[in-house]
């Protein structure tokens, strides 16, 4: 229950306002208009009215509501929507809410709780349309900021015979390992780190990368360093604005531009490098 006390009253006993509730559990604050707002459960009512009253406050200076009580996690939930990217579907619902894909479309739950990265941006699905366009049976793959591991699990699901998936945020890590299990996607290698701690040897045939301009740019020479021979760098997450300048910078880093793709203001990129 919420409880108004006109601004006139509120600076007589706001001081004393703890003491005189006694054990009743409840919270406050002061409204722009300068009302004293008050929150009590609807069985502690009386006896907070009882107190306020005790304190001079007339019961007939009291504006009182009772305000329906609102899951906000499930409110939030409820207004997402699963995201269809050609081939898959991605959900962030399960259960009752969870939507059935058309035929010949792969399901995959992603709930948004933890991670970036569940379809609802444009940079996820442009990052996923630049994996779809690739030949990835047998491909090894690297998902750099995993996120929720989307990209990760869409390489799986297209053949790669192998995909690491690392991202610096600890939660974005287990999530992605989490949600590998939880959709039956195999061969998804997930860690909580840096590009160091890949091996130096390792080698990959396709880098899947969606960051902003400036988490990816430093990153290009330790990037392409871990590519195969006439591997690709997908890059998502830029601006639109910025291509030209974005492609300078991969250029001058050995790169050369294989195609473009772009949804309102972002841009998505494949890149073939120079040690093919």
């Amino acid at each position: 229950m919420r409880m108004e006390i006109p601004a006139a009253l509120r600076g007589s006993f706001e001081e004393i306002l703890f003491e005189a509730m006694g054990e009743l559990q409840f919270s406050s604050t002061a409204s722009p208009d300068g009302k004293l707002l008050l929150w009590v459960e609807s069985a502690d009512l009386p006896a907070a009215l009882a107190s306020l009253e005790a304190l001079g406050v007339p019961p007939s200076a009291l504006f009182t509501f009772e305000e329906k009580s609102t899951d906000w996690v499930a409110e939030s939930a409820a207004l997402r929507r699963s995201v269809l990217v050609e081939r898959y579907l991605f959900d962030p619902h399960d259960g009752e809410m969870a939507s059935v894909p058309p035929p010949g479309v792969r399901r995959l739950h992603l709930p948004a709780a933890r991670a970036f990265g569940t379809g609802s941006h444009e940079s996820t699905r442009l990052a996923v349309r630049l994996l779809l366009a690739e030949d990835l049976r047998g491909a090894r793959v690297l998902d750099v900021g995993c996120g929720t591991g989307t990209l990760a699990f869409v390489a799986a699901l297209e053949g790669a015979s192998r995909v690491v998936a690392f991202d610096l945020d600890r939660e974005a890590a287990f999530a992605t390992r989490e949600q590998a299990r939880a959709n039956a996607v195999p061969r998804v290698w997930a860690y909580a780190g840096t590009l160091e701690a890949l091996a130096p040897a390792a080698r990959f045939d396709v880098v899947a990368a969606n960051m902003i301009h400036e988490e990816i740019v430093p990153l290009l020479g330790a990037l392409r360093a871990q590519l195969a021979p006439g591997g690709r760098l997908l890059c998502s997450g830029q601006l639109a604005e910025r291509e030209s300048e974005f492609g300078d910078l991969l250029r001058k880093r050995g790169f050369r531009e294989v195609r473009s793709l772009r949804e309102n203001e972002w841009l998505g990129t494949a890149w073939a490098s120079s040690n093919e």
